[in-house]
């Protein structure tokens, strides 16, 4: 399905729903016709019913992919509980068909990034308002990427015998809320703001995963 189909698919289902009770499900606010999401760092506006969406104080149309995932969010939330249990992308519904993608994406983005450099690690996942998780590993962080979607990013910086390695985890109630698929950008979309995170990350609007 091309991206051009996805988002009018995606844009159909959003009118049809009731805004309250969509707003109440995804955990955001609904107000002046429009939901207000967060995506990361970031925050976006969704109007309804004619279904337009904009970044908040920008006037940078967000990309189809990014779009796609907002509307997502909206029509699949069904108010689940966060179970504070981690998964791995794997143990996704249907992770086998995005599995590769999703290591080449982001794990192994963030390797190169970080594998060596943990004050890096840190201070980027700081300024991406993450926080500090007691976990294995040298160093781990929680994100909410979606009101209702935080990502966790941990990394083991090995030794002598061991090689580095970093992983992006899930709460297991994340099939709740989007599609496997687009979790996979979920976890490109949290490399590219660990590895390039800046106040005026505009970039992110200009590349598609």
């Amino acid at each position: 399905m091309t991206l051009d189909i996805a988002l009018e698919q995606a844009i159909a289902a959003v009118r049809k729903l009731s805004p309250f009770v969509a707003a109440s499900m995804a955990g955001c606010d609904f107000s002046r016709s429009r939901f207000r999401l967060n995506f990361f760092h970031r925050h976006f506006l969704v109007h309804h019913p004619e279904v337009r969406i904009e970044e908040e104080n920008s006037t940078a149309v967000p990309p189809q992919w990014l779009q796609v995932i907002l509307l997502h969010y909206l029509v699949t939330a069904d108010g689940a509980p966060i179970e504070d249990q981690w998964i791995t992308y794997r143990h996704l519904p249907g992770a086998q068909f995005f599995e590769q993608r999703f290591h080449a994406m982001a794990l192994k983005s963030l390797l190169r990034s970080f594998g060596r450099d943990l004050d890096a690690f840190r201070r980027s996942a700081l300024s991406l308002d993450g926080d500090p998780m007691t976990r294995t590993g040298d160093a781990a962080f929680k994100f909410s990427a979606l009101p209702h979607v935080p990502m966790a990013c941990i990394l083991y910086l090995g030794d002598e015998e061991v090689e580095p390695s970093i992983n992006v985890l899930f709460d297991a109630s994340a099939p709740h809320y989007l599609p496997t698929e687009d979790l996979s950008y979920l976890g490109w979309s949290l490399a590219h703001f660990l590895i390039h995170i800046t106040p005026t990350d505009q970039d992110f609007l200009k590349t598609r995963p």
